[in-house]
């Protein structure tokens, strides 16, 4: 396994071109998961950039995908070299999205399958978000690539920020929270109240009808819980009649100049899964903008 650590942001050169660092406590950690393609490139540039506000350390991680190829084959790439280039790649990366040396640094390649070693690297190192691109393109391309963010979602206990790929940085001045009127908890909402008290972000709470609904009832009866949790940010209720969510929280998106849309993913059981949409990968595939997905 190829694995180097860096965990200051005081960075120098050798003569052999490693950096030389200082230590400096952080109080946050992010990982960003690459596999070097340009969706995952613009996710690690916007990561670097959330770190440097936030005052995070920063693991930028790969899961090297080790060769199947039979070792007699012409052009074979033994595991431990594709380990090595996984683990250049990762510098390359750094030294680009951070050539000052302005945000404390772990890189680590780890082979193994991609969810998983992810969410392990992650665990052990007390994370709190993980950040992840997906792919601009045709609807069947973003299909394939977000899959993996959609297992992360399946599976994840961690927060995680989806990057659209043709979206740059911009500190979430406007966040909107889709809520499905779900009775939650103060771990649940941390993350989103982290980010908006640090950004001082105007918050909505947007609540998706059906346009059948009786629209005074669901005022009534929004999350008691939700409210108290959510107060000190002194969030902006609004109902939107619509029977499709996806569509109504981008035509939000839209209209309020949101930066950042929060979702607290829905539990299904068995038969809900089967037959039910899933609003949140409905999102995670159509998001004009980050999308903080709340575990």
């Amino acid at each position: 396994m190829s694995k180097v650590i860096f965990q200051t942001n005081i960075r120098h050169r050798s003569s052999h071109g490693h950096r030389l660092l200082l230590k400096k406590k952080v109080m946050e950690t992010i990982l960003i998961a690459t596999d070097f393609s340009a969706a995952a490139r613009n996710a690690t540039r916007y990561g670097f950039e959330l770190s440097k506000k936030l005052k995070a350390k920063v693991i930028l991680f790969n899961a090297c995908q080790l060769p199947s190829s039979n070792s007699d084959s012409v052009g074979y790439v033994t595991p431990n070299e594709k380990e090595a280039m996984s683990y250049r790649q990762l510098v390359i990366e750094a030294e680009t999205y951070d050539p000052l040396g302005t945000v404390a640094l772990q890189t680590e390649s780890r082979p193994g399958p991609i969810t998983d070693s992810i969410l392990t690297v992650a665990k052990e190192n007390n994370v709190s978000f993980i950040v992840a691109g997906m792919k601009a393109g045709r609807k069947e391309i973003r299909k394939i690539f977000g899959s993996t963010v959609t297992y992360l979602r399946n599976q994840s206990s961690i927060p995680i920020i989806v990057v659209p790929e043709d979206v740059s940085f911009s500190v979430p001045k406007t966040i909107a929270l889709a809520s499905d009127n779900m009775e939650t908890g103060l771990q649940i909402v941390e993350p989103l109240k982290k980010i908006a008290e640090l950004f001082t972000s105007k918050l909505f709470v947007v609540r998706v009808i059906e346009k059948l609904k009786n629209e005074v009832m669901e005022k009534l009866t929004i999350s008691r819980s939700l409210k108290g949790l959510l107060s000190g940010l002194q969030p902006t209720y609004e109902f939107i009649k619509e029977d499709n969510v996806t569509k109504a929280m981008n035509n939000f998106v839209k209209q309020h100049a949101v930066d950042m849309v929060a979702l607290i993913p829905r539990q299904h059981d068995l038969l809900q899964k089967i037959f039910t949409r899933s609003i949140t990968k409905e999102m995670i595939f159509q998001t004009r903008v980050p999308l903080l997905l709340l575990t």
